[in-house]
């Protein structure tokens, strides 16, 4: 008698898929774990947007306010906040590199130029 005949075949296939659904769970978890985040970080940018709309808006009710014949000082007096003045080109606080030689997982170098992110050298 060989050793398949005396296997229960339902209890076999019940282990199986009990392995089956312990994997699958991660996947799962791994899946909604994915969606949360990019749906935090499309949040964050909407976030951002309103944000920098919002402090548009501000600084263009302010200059209104200048422009109609107020000062600074009797806004200020007045309890109402100073708009920051408006960002120019991010500065980088390191000087850039020209054009350097990056290796790759491949092992063959790699040019890159000051266009390409950090977030695609990190994937590259």
């Amino acid at each position: 008698m060989s050793a398949i005949t005396t296997l229960d075949k339902t209890a076999v296939l019940a282990r199986a898929q009990a392995a089956i659904n312990n994997r699958t769970h991660y996947v799962e978890t791994l899946f909604d774990a994915a969606t949360n985040a990019a749906a935090a970080h499309s949040a964050v940018a909407d976030a951002r947007e309103a944000a920098a709309t919002a402090e548009t808006a501000f600084q263009k009710a302010y200059r209104d306010a200048i422009t109609a014949g107020w000062t600074a000082a009797e806004l200020k007096a007045a309890g109402l906040p100073t708009p920051s003045a408006p960002r120019g080109p991010a500065r980088r606080s390191t000087p850039r590199r020209s054009k350097t030689s990056v290796p790759t997982t491949g092992g063959t170098p790699r040019a890159t130029d000051d266009t390409t992110s950090k977030d695609e050298q990190a994937i590259t």
